[in-house]
């Protein structure tokens, strides 16, 4: 009967290092760093900083935005284009520490 409660202890005690592990593991869905690609118009700016992006546009008129940390919308709220226009964002360097937003 002995074995049995130790071998049921260990079970127990290693049941839980595994679930506790498993609760300190990144989400396998977190978003990649920069543009979303995936219909959204999205971009993931993983800094801790603001960081101006070019923002290109379907008809070739590129504009710059201000993104803050964590994901953007980028026509969300006071997008002066219509969200089919965008086609790609990046940050290419530059200024940081900007007012987040679009700036023409």
């Amino acid at each position: 009967m002995r074995t049995n409660r130790t071998t049921a202890t260990l079970l127990a005690a290693s049941a839980l290092a595994v679930a506790g592990s498993l609760a300190l593991a990144s989400p396998a869905s977190a978003a990649p760093c920069g543009w979303q690609g995936d219909g959204t118009q999205d971009y993931n700016h993983c800094g801790d900083t603001t960081v101006m992006l070019t923002v290109e546009h379907v008809f070739g008129d590129d504009d710059h935005y201000c993104a803050s940390p964590g994901m953007n919308n980028i026509n969300a709220g006071d997008s002066p284009y219509n969200t089919w226009r965008t086609t790609y964002a990046y940050y290419a360097g530059g200024a940081t520490g900007c007012f987040p937003g679009w700036y023409r």
